[in-house]
């Protein structure tokens, strides 16, 4: 119909329709928005559109004058005055036009578009109007046989259903899977809703409840959070109770985590009002679930305030199982708020409690922290204790989520000594637990763990699905560390594979999201990465600027030790490398000294092998042919050791330079050709055709591949 109105212009008719655009909550409050308050219409446009309304060419100068006064540019209150207008009988038709049927003193138009709507809702005969009120107790979406269990007069619903569309107060939303209505407008939805008086609209909202209840018996779950919303709207707040803890429930098992902390929390205000009828268990549970729901959001500190009130609630009702597993959960939060002391002295109390209670399940938790607490500051002999003492304890309880996250944490811990093959099967078996049992936090952990894993040793197709899994798996459920650390991760596998300008954006998007939460080794890992891209294309720079930054950082004694030892060793290899570019070979050696100490101190055997071929670069820089020899030596043994490609070409081909400037031909070509054989098997096994085309068009492969068979 508008597009009939040629003069028009198109985008003014887009803006004509984008009043319509809304949102309905699913308890049915409104939250919707008028795109169109920012850019009302011209006084011609809100002529044109009602012309087009009334299909006519011609209206009343008089009309247009009132129209325009009164909508002020708003098309909905355009139409609505239109409407009304004619609902009066102000306005008839005369041939091809419209003209006044009254005097313009005699018509009467509200001043806001509420009281249009309400003036319209009022015409109404008594039983359409009921109808419609109704309805609106329902939601701004409503199916038929809803309205027809509920109505007075039954058989006479669809009559008064057909009213309401004829005069485009709702329409028509779906013939199937039943017919159901929709109100035009969620302002018409709140007009009618607010028209009713609050008490008979609790009662409404209770017989709306008891209604589904009973016509959708079979199928209820799809109804919880309806449920949820009218009982609540009724007052009926055991009901509501109920519904909620259903309703949220269901929430956390679609990853729809924000809407479950919502439902926990009208679900706590329910417990409120029923006072002493709720057994203290329910309000423990809640706390217990939002604690654990905030530690998904990455809102830690969130998640220790409601473990801390589980404590309080535990302690009233003298349940020392719970008492535990609120310092469990505590110690869980604060390890991940970076306050390491007092998650240690959590899990410590964790486990005192659990001990006493036999509690394993909770004495396995507290051991987990201490084991995280532990191997983000290196205490790695330590943590492996625990991690091991939580993994036994938890088997024998039969406690898949501790089993998960243990494994998920001995895997990690058995990625940074280099042996990516036990390190995958510990994480494989922590995410088959978690997926089949539905564990959120095991399983986001574990995705970006294996990941990491699955890239060091080279299974690049697999990590990269990995990495995309997690990465979405982190955005649906709102959580934000894991997906820095996702975006860093997917940066440093696309640098693995040759593609730089994909590694830059990646790993710059992993930053700026960790500079947002001031999160220290979220910012610091992108940011080296960054830092080692810039010095493979030569841009000093800008890799300094990286680099430095996160020196500042490693030496600025307000930053956490939550694993600075391990950026800290990478970091050094890279600053390494950078002095070592510049010429500098004093500094050069200073840092990669401190880079094989740190790394010789944890078992970094990936950062031992940068280490020692940054050793024997600086002695090849000085022309300590020998030396250099031994040290490139040292790094190709340790790389074969662990199996990770890229530094096992890049050893090989430090050993061919070496070969070439002491005028060895023979070995320096077959230290390219061992280059070329690690390159050729990455290729063999990769099909993603992205990544395949990533490292074959990369420069450093295709000057290999040349080198390889230069004579």
């Amino acid at each position: 119909l508008l597009f009939a109105a040629d003069s028009v212009p198109n985008n003014r008719i887009l803006q004509i329709l984008t009043y319509r655009t809304g949102y309905v909550h699913p308890f049915g409050e409104r939250t919707y928005h008028t795109r169109i308050a920012l850019d009302n219409l011209s006084t011609a446009d809100s002529v044109e559109m009602s012309k087009a309304i009334l299909s006519t060419e011609h209206l009343p100068e008089e009309l247009n004058t009132l129209i325009v006064r009164k909508a002020e540019g708003n098309p909905f209150f355009v139409e609505e005055v239109v409407k009304s207008l004619q609902e009066i009988g102000a306005i008839r038709q005369s041939g091809d036009r419209y003209v006044l049927a009254k005097r313009l003193d005699e018509i009467f138009v509200p001043d806001t578009i509420q009281d249009v709507i309400m003036a319209r809702i009022d015409r109404l005969a008594e039983a359409p109007k009921k109808t419609l009120q109704l309805a609106s107790v329902i939601g701004r979406e409503f199916t038929r046989r809803l309205v027809d269990r509920l109505a007075e007069i039954r058989e006479r619903t669809e009559d008064f259903l057909r009213e309401l569309k004829a005069i485009e107060l709702i329409y028509e939303k779906s013939l199937f899977p039943e017919l159901a209505y929709m109100f035009k407008h969620a302002l018409t939805h709140d007009v009618a809703y607010n028209s009713l008086l609050v008490q008979r609209r609790k009662e409404l909202h209770r017989l709306v409840g008891l209604a589904i209840e009973e016509l959708y018996a079979e199928r209820l779950t799809e109804q919880y959070e309806i449920l949820a919303y009218h009982f609540l709207k009724a007052e009926q707040w055991d009901k509501a109770l109920d519904y909620l803890l259903k309703a949220a429930q269901k929430a956390t098992n679609a990853f729809a985590t924000r809407e479950a902390v919502a439902l926990y929390d009208q679900a706590l205000e329910a417990v409120e009002r029923l006072s002493h009828g709720v057994d203290i268990t329910t309000p423990m549970s809640i706390r217990k679930a939002k604690s654990n729901l905030y530690f998904i959001l990455s809102d830690f500190e969130s998640s220790r305030a409601e473990a801390e009130h589980l404590l309080a609630l535990s302690r009233r009702a003298g349940d020392t199982v719970n008492e535990g597993a609120a310092f469990a959960g505590m110690g869980f939060a604060s390890v991940w708020a970076h306050d390491l002391d007092r998650a240690l002295d959590y899990s410590r109390q964790a486990i005192e409690v659990a001990s006493a209670a036999d509690a394993k399940p909770v004495l396995a938790g507290g051991h987990i922290v201490s084991g995280v607490a532990y191997a983000v500051t290196a205490r790695l002999e330590s943590a492996a204790h625990e991690l091991e003492r939580a993994l036994t304890v938890s088997r024998e309880a039969g406690d898949v989520l501790h089993e998960s996250l243990s494994l998920c944490f001995i895997g990690l811990a058995t990625n940074w000594t280099g042996d990516y093959d036990e390190a995958s099967r510990h994480l494989s078996a922590a995410l088959r637990i978690a997926r089949q049992n539905n564990l959120l936090v095991p399983l986001l952990m574990g995705l970006f763990m294996h990941g990491v894993t699955l890239t060091g040793k080279g299974d690049y197709d697999e990590a990269l699905a990995t990495f995309e899994e997690g990465l979405a798996l982190s955005e649906k459920l709102g959580d934000q560390v894991h997906r820095h650390r996702m975006l860093n991760c997917l940066g440093w596998l696309y640098m693995e594979c040759g593609d730089l300008d994909r590694a830059i954006d990646l790993s710059r998007q992993g930053a700026e999201g960790a500079r947002k939460r001031n999160d220290a080794e979220t910012i610091a890992n992108p940011e080296i990465n960054l830092g080692d891209i810039f010095l493979a294309k030569g841009d000093l720079t800008l890799a300094s600027e990286f680099l430095d930054g996160v020196h500042r950082l490693v030496k600025d004694p307000a930053t956490s030790e939550w694993m600075k030892w391990r950026y800290s060793t990478h970091l050094f290899a890279s600053l390494g490398d950078l002095w070592l570019a510049r010429g500098d070979y004093t500094k050069a050696r200073d840092f990669c000294d401190h880079c094989l100490d740190l790394a010789t101190r944890t078992q970094s055997k990936k950062n031992l092998v940068k280490g020692w071929r940054l050793k024997g670069e600086i002695a090849r820089a000085r022309r300590q042919w020998d030396e250099a020899e031994n040290d490139f030596r040292q790094a190709r043994m340790i790389a074969e050791a662990i199996g990770n490609p890229t530094q096992l070409w890049k050893s090989h081909v430090a050993l061919a330079q070496l070969y070439t400037d002491t005028k060895k031909p023979e070995l320096a070509q077959q230290a390219f050709q061992a280059a070329h054989a690690v390159i050729d098997r990455v290729k063999t096994n990769l099909r993603s055709p992205v990544l395949r085309a990533s490292l074959e068009g990369s420069p450093v492969i295709r000057k290999i591949y040349e080198l390889t068979h230069a004579k």
